[in-house]
């Protein structure tokens, strides 16, 4: 399972990272400009097009509940740690949102349906981790975003900055859409939505490559690989403990505990391109995490089944 998993999860991840990074070599590419590309196209279409195509039901919303409590609960511990080593506000506010968001999509959607392939529970465990990626998309792209610009704004021009990004209106739009008797999906402009969904994951790791390539990695950062330990280890501690608060059982247990250990959301590199808030120290944190959630998450995987 662990090499299906590199093969066919981790290796396309790393394989658009790495085109990326070769184009940063070899062409003088802009991340802000291209990110403007992802951040006003193609997550709001992403954004839309999921939340528009998501049934909404009570038993769905307990995914949405945990994850808002648990991104809060991360955003306590991080901070505390960043208060603890005296970083910056700029530092702070990357770490929370390396801390806070991870990859639930691109990397958590192929991954849960590999672990529950071939049982009558992936259906089931598919529509949790949905559920669970359009909250993280939500919460990311208005709190984490937010956050990004806190990090070098006063609050008022930080919240001014929030306000004009499109992925506000794009929840706001797919949430009026889908109380309107039609549907959008028979428009004939529907497949242009679609089209700039699908494209924002290979657009998003290729900017992270292209950002890779003009950042000088130190491997003796220890910040980097303290927030690695806070996402991939301290992440599916406090998930556990959540998870058994709030007495959820089954699949979805599984799925949450698991997704909780996932890597650090690649669009947190985008929010630190775009308001210039530590975007080094981002993409390194992306890409430690990713490379060594190889080694956490077969453990957070073999732990959820043993409990649930």
């Amino acid at each position: 399972m662990l090499l299906h998993i590199l093969l066919y999860n981790i290796a396309p991840v790393f394989f658009l990272i790495g085109l990326g990074y070769t184009l940063g070599k070899k062409f003088s590419l802009d991340t802000r400009s291209l990110s403007k590309l992802s951040v006003y196209i193609f997550i709001p279409s992403m954004i839309f097009q999921n939340l528009y195509e998501t049934d909404i039901d009570l038993e769905q919303l307990i995914p949405v509940i945990f994850t808002v409590i648990f991104v809060i609960l991360l955003s306590l511990v991080s901070t505390a740690a960043a208060k603890i080593n005296r970083y910056s506000d700029s530092k702070k506010n990357s770490m929370k949102n390396a801390v806070m968001f991870y990859n639930s999509g691109n990397f958590g959607l192929p991954l849960i349906s590999l672990v529950f392939a071939n049982t009558p529970m992936v259906d089931n465990a598919i529509s949790v981790q949905i559920m669970v990626m359009v909250s993280q998309n939500l919460l990311n792209y208005s709190f984490g975003f937010y956050n990004a610009a806190r990090g070098i704004m006063d609050f008022k021009t930080s919240i001014k900055s929030v306000l004009k990004m499109p992925t506000i209106y794009a929840i706001m739009s797919a949430l009026i859409a889908k109380a309107i008797p039609y549907d959008l999906r028979d428009f004939f402009l529907w497949p242009a939505v679609r089209y700039a969904a699908n494209s924002l994951i290979a657009v998003n790791l290729l900017i992270l490559g292209i950002q890779l390539s003009l950042t000088k990695f130190e491997l003796k950062n220890k910040d980097v690989y303290f927030t690695a330990f806070l996402r991939l280890c301290m992440g599916p501690v406090i998930a556990y403990l959540l998870i058994l608060l709030l007495r959820i059982e089954g699949v979805m247990a599984m799925v949450l505990l698991i997704s909780s250990g996932l890597p650090t959301a690649v669009n947190t590199v985008l929010a630190a391109t775009e308001f210039n808030n530590e975007p080094e120290f981002a993409t390194q944190t992306v890409v430690v995490t990713t490379l060594f959630c190889l080694f956490t998450l077969p453990l957070v995987i073999y732990f959820a089944r043993m409990i649930f």
